[in-house]
């Protein structure tokens, strides 16, 4: 017979009060600390069979009643339970594992970065943070190589939070990927970690077709402050205007506002070429047009010199 989940939770809350009351009593006499601990492997050993067998209302209440009373009895059993189909329980298996800290955790946990869900992302994610940065780095670095791109994604965007330098490359490499997510998170991870060594590549992702990936190369750029970053952000200021304004912060960033003078008179020669150059257009346009038309040519001419 399957339990129900309110016996699972009456279950586990018996548990906690024969613990508290031995705590409390200060008992320490080997034999009932024994019959405590032999209690507890029982409960465990019911929740997972529980836990086998019943719905998903059962296995919720099953897999939260072990993060409270069997982590460190229960590292396979969360592994299993990040397959298994409903969100709640993958996302309690993965905060349990962050909490467990055992290193077979790792590998299982960076293939369920390919979980749709977001909160179980979140989980995911926030437990491959509580390992040492030592222990994760690698296999990270290989999740940016992963056919699946959700995996490359986040793999990508954990070590930019790690900002550990010793990632750059694999991110450098990563700002090439085929998926336009993993770009950008490879651009904004390359941002928070700041390693000089990919600011070239940073300018060259200003040419990507996307354009978010466009605006945190320039973000990243900005933050650097790095002069090589002057001649290419001018000329993506003259020719891209929707990245018009950040460009120019950055180059106040970089040169400070008082050096812009030159910058601020190209933009201002620009607009008097636009002009210059669209009236020189329709002056030939009208000329065209008399040619073929002498009667219309005074209507034409008056319309040219509206636009001077």
């Amino acid at each position: 017979m399957v339990l129900q989940s309110q016996r699972i939770d009456n279950l586990i809350d018996f548990l906690e009060r024969i613990e508290s009351t031995a705590i409390e009593s200060h008992d320490q006499n080997e034999d009932n600390q024994n019959l405590v601990e032999a209690l507890r492997q029982e409960v465990i050993e019911v929740l997972k069979m529980a836990f086998a067998e019943g719905d998903r209302t059962v296995r919720r209440s099953a897999v939260y009643g072990l993060s409270k009373i069997g982590l460190d009895k229960s590292v396979q059993f969360f592994i299993d339970a990040l397959n298994d189909p409903d969100e709640h329980v993958r996302g309690w298996a993965a905060e349990a594992l962050g909490r467990i800290n055992d290193q077979r955790a790792i590998s299982p946990l960076i293939k369920a970065l390919a979980d749709e869900n977001h909160y179980v992302c979140f989980n995911v994610s926030a437990s491959l943070k509580h390992f040492p940065p030592n222990l994760i780095i690698k296999p990270l670095i290989r999740g940016l190589s992963d056919p699946n791109s959700l995996i490359r994604r986040r793999a990508a965007k954990l070590l930019g939070e790690l900002g550990d330098t010793r990632v750059t490359e694999a991110l450098i490499s990563a700002l090439k990927d085929e998926d336009t997510n993993v770009r950008y998170e490879a651009a904004e991870a390359l941002r928070k970690i700041k390693n000089p060594v990919s600011i070239l590549s940073l300018i060259s992702a200003l040419h990507d077709p996307s354009h978010d990936v466009r605006t945190v190369a320039i973000m990243a750029l900005n933050s650097f402050g790095d002069e090589r970053a002057i001649e290419p952000l001018v000329s993506m200021m003259i020719e891209q205007k929707d990245h018009r304004h950040l460009c120019i912060e950055a180059l106040k960033s970089i040169c400070g506002t008082d050096n812009l003078e030159p910058l601020f008179e190209l933009i201002r020669s620009c607009k008097k070429m636009i002009v210059d150059t669209s009236n020189n257009i329709l002056e030939k346009v009208f000329d065209k047009k008399s040619d073929d038309n002498p009667e219309g040519s005074h209507l034409w001419a008056a319309t040219a010199n509206q636009h001077k």
